[in-house]
């Protein structure tokens, strides 16, 4: 049976907390549980900042999150694997590494000719990969969610 999508901003925000209590998603977001409290009785609405934590957490879009409809057309199946195909051809997987580091570098990510080496060494172990790939991803997101001075 699908999930019932929910109707409000307050069920969309207590939908992407899933398992997480309030006081852990309060957390994450650097605000206090009182206010996912708040948010997700539909007492008050987030500010933008909050709601663009809230989607770079999620992975869904801040439209979704205040309307329940995401209206930008996805990519047709196979067009981004097409465009990265077109991109990337002829490229070795070092000269590739040096593109990712590269944008690692520019987004001035920390440890990042250490996370070049570290790609390189680890290459053939996808296993490895992911969990490294995904350990950035959580970097990246806590780095964006760190407020503005």
């Amino acid at each position: 049976m699908k999930k019932k999508e929910p109707k409000s901003l307050g069920g969309r925000i207590r939908q992407l907390r899933g398992d997480l209590t309030q006081s852990e998603f309060a957390d994450i977001l650097r605000i206090k549980q009182a206010m996912i409290s708040r948010y997700e009785a539909d007492k008050e609405t987030p500010s933008p900042r909050i709601l663009l934590r809230i989607g770079q957490f999620s992975g869904r879009s801040i439209e979704w999150l205040l309307t329940g409809a995401d209206t930008l057309t996805p990519p047709q199946p196979g067009q981004v694997k097409r465009v990265a195909a077109k991109t990337t051809k002829g490229m070795s997987k070092d000269e590739l590494v040096d593109v990712a580091g590269g944008y690692l570098r520019d987004a001035k990510a920390p440890d990042g000719d250490d996370f070049i080496i570290m790609m390189k060494d680890c290459y053939a172990d996808k296993k490895r990969m992911r969990k490294i790939l995904d350990y950035y991803r959580y970097l990246r997101f806590e780095e964006n969610a760190r407020p503005r001075k």
